[in-house]
């Protein structure tokens, strides 16, 4: 870091992630946006070093910075006017001539000629030769002249050069005026670290009128989870309501159903036993095991029912439902889980990102064809038994 004892106020950062990471983050260069809104400029930015100081110490929390600065060191040329007035130039006239030292002509003058003879196109544009290590003593020492003056002058005779320090930038969210606290992330989840970011910032004490957020791609990590399972939740009601139509009963759907949230147990278990996060993949895999694993909960009811009109009472009905059915839940159970083997597995290259999607399947199928084999007979016997005994309990959907 032999650079940073040579310049005081360099700071460093990396951008840990590609096009895809930022477009994620809105264009933030870190995964983690803490963005503070309100206040004055320099209550904005106060706050904003109280929570990168204090956010510095959350466990993989790295590269923890304010993105605002108001201390940018500059330097500002004051012209006198009269002393300018004097060599007939105005204000303007001085700053084009100064522009035109520290860039070139074609900022401020014509630069695109044509021929009239031969009607060939030129690029015309003055410059001075390019100095590395310029300083401002050469920018004051370059000549300047005016309209009509025969006699070139110093810039330096013409003004007076003060240094300041201010805000390099200002940003706007909702024509509010925001400061922005990045985190990077190391060696850890980024839900985990905002998670512990939420519990540092509630104990803080915002001045009134002052309002903290997390922005950036944990946002958009909590809006596609909250999109997956209302997804999750429509898909449930709407398979509950299509074997309602078919069943043209409430009770049998219900206990289909009921093999759902017997498969969210082996997905937990999967994902945690492989080190696998929750994300969007593994909630898609969700998604895809409510319409898998109803189908053996479909295979028991319906020949339960076939046989319960036939004279069987519930226990017997479903006994012989599991007994004949078993051979088919198990083939479909197998079909499935071999199926996805490889993918959880994570052969061949290109197939990472749907790595967590059929681990779930495979660990919801597990528990949900196992479990469905016992607590399937269980609530039909309990349920239908009760439906017998009370028949206002259901209601026969009309055909």
């Amino acid at each position: 870091m032999e650079a940073a004892g040579r310049f005081a106020d360099l700071r460093f950062s990396f951008a840990t992630g590609g096009m895809i990471s930022t477009a994620l983050n809105q264009g933030a260069a870190s995964p983690i946006d803490i963005e503070i809104e309100g206040g004055t400029t320099e209550q904005s930015l106060d706050l904003a070093k109280s929570i990168r100081n204090e956010m510095s110490t959350i466990p993989g929390a790295a590269d923890v910075r304010v993105h605002q600065r108001n201390d940018a060191s500059y330097l500002v040329i004051n012209i006198d006017r009269e002393k300018a007035a004097t060599m007939g130039m105005t204000a303007e006239d001085v700053i084009q001539q100064v522009v035109v030292a520290m860039n070139s002509s074609v900022s401020i003058l014509r630069n695109f000629w044509i021929d009239s003879k031969s009607g060939n196109q030129y690029f015309v544009g003055v410059q001075y030769p390019e100095q590395l290590d310029r300083t401002i003593e050469d920018v004051l020492s370059i000549p300047v002249i005016g309209a009509g003056q025969a006699n070139s002058v110093d810039l330096g005779s013409l003004v007076t050069v003060t240094r300041r320090a201010d805000a390099v930038e200002i940003n706007h969210s909702g024509l509010r005026r925001v400061s922005n606290v990045y985190v990077n992330t190391e060696n850890r989840d980024i839900a985990g670290i905002a998670a512990d970011i939420h519990k540092r910032l509630d104990k803080m004490i915002l001045p009134e009128g002052m309002y903290v957020r997390l922005k950036g791609e944990y946002a958009r990590m909590n809006e596609s989870f909250q999109s997956l399972l209302y997804g999750l939740g429509l898909a449930t009601l709407l398979v509950y309501l299509l074997l309602v139509t078919l069943f043209r009963s409430w009770v049998g759907p219900f206990i289909t159903i009921f093999t759902v949230p017997l498969g969210f147990i082996g997905v937990l278990a999967m994902l945690f036993v492989t080190n696998t996060t929750i994300n969007v993949q593994s909630l898609m895999g969700v998604i895809f095991l409510v319409g898998i694993s109803v189908n053996n909960g479909v295979l028991l009811v319906d020949f339960a029912n076939k046989q319960a009109a036939n004279g069987l009472n519930p226990t017997e009905a479903i006994k012989l439902a599991a007994a004949t059915r078993f051979r088919p839940i198990v083939m479909t159970f197998l079909a499935t889980v071999l199926a996805l083997t490889p993918m959880a597995i994570g052969f061949g290259k290109g197939n990472e990102a749907n790595i967590p999607l059929a681990r779930a399947v495979v660990g919801g199928m597990l528990t949900s064809t196992a479990l469905t084999l016992f607590m399937v007979p269980i609530m039909y016997t309990l349920l239908m038994r009760k439906v017998r005994q009370d028949p206002d309990i259901e209601t026969e959907l009309a055909a």
